[in-house]
């Protein structure tokens, strides 16, 4: 389990120093968002990473295409 933990902090970490966002804004996201995905999964072995991708997604600014 302290292995899924330091993983977890580490996803946390690089989303923030990706993004720009605070560490603690990350976390707040990523844990919400591993309850609500968890909360419906029924297999638990890729939830990290969808978690991640969709922390990611929301810290990251939004592009608008030009035309």
């Amino acid at each position: 389990m302290g292995t899924a933990i330091a993983d977890q902090d580490e996803q946390i970490q690089q989303i923030a120093q990706d993004t720009g966002a605070p560490a603690d804004l990350v976390r707040e996201q990523y844990m919400q968002t591993m309850r609500t995905l968890a909360a419906d999964a029924s297999v638990h072995d890729y939830l990290s990473l969808f978690v991640t991708r969709r922390v990611l997604a929301a810290f990251r600014p939004r592009r608008t295409p030009t035309r």
